[in-house]
């Protein structure tokens, strides 16, 4: 296995360890433990591949305590790198407001508000007094245009909610 799919499966091993199960893997590498939230971060945003660099929205809906990391992780990145840690965190924030009631639900007393950090949001010109579905759409429009890459960014942002939130449904389901 060549050393960046190595560092991908780590990845997605790691990433079952937080509750998020739903990346399929290419090997039976078991994670004994996750690294710091700092570095996880960081290390999410350079992988080649856009599912586990996604992964990070995930991680932040299952673990919002991490949020306390995203500062010190975007310290990590280059500025090219840190566009993408700040749309995938606003892109969390956002989903979590829109899904509040099923996260809630499913995590219990884990659950926490993502809070607006002004490193993040300030640097994507967000409107600030618009629906959480508003600011996806203008998350989604910046993304595009800062990427120069034609993509349903949106669709791609709610795709990894949806993908988490039914992996946590089916995995309740089968704990009854």
């Amino acid at each position: 296995m060549d050393s960046d799919r190595q560092r991908e499966e780590r990845l997605v091993a790691e990433l079952e360890l937080l509750g998020v199960r739903y990346s399929s893997r290419q090997s039976t590498y078991q994670a004994n433990s996750v690294r710091p939230p700092a570095a996880l971060l960081a290390d999410l945003i350079r992988q080649p591949t856009p599912r586990v660099r996604a992964a990070t929205i995930a991680v932040l809906l299952a673990r919002p305590e991490y949020a306390e990391a995203v500062p010190a992780a975007l310290d990590r990145l280059n500025p090219e790198e840190s566009f993408p840690l700040r749309a995938y965190y606003a892109a969390a924030m956002l989903l979590q407001q829109q899904n509040a009631d099923r996260l809630r639900s499913l995590m219990g007393s884990r659950w926490r508000p993502l809070p607006e950090l002004s490193e993040v949001t300030e640097a994507l010109n967000l409107p600030s007094q618009a629906t959480p579905l508003e600011r996806l759409a203008a998350l989604g429009q910046e993304t595009q245009r800062r990427s120069q890459k034609t993509v349903n960014w949106v669709g791609s942002y709610e795709k990894v909610a949806r993908r988490l939130i039914r992996s946590w449904e089916l995995e309740s389901q089968w704990e009854r």
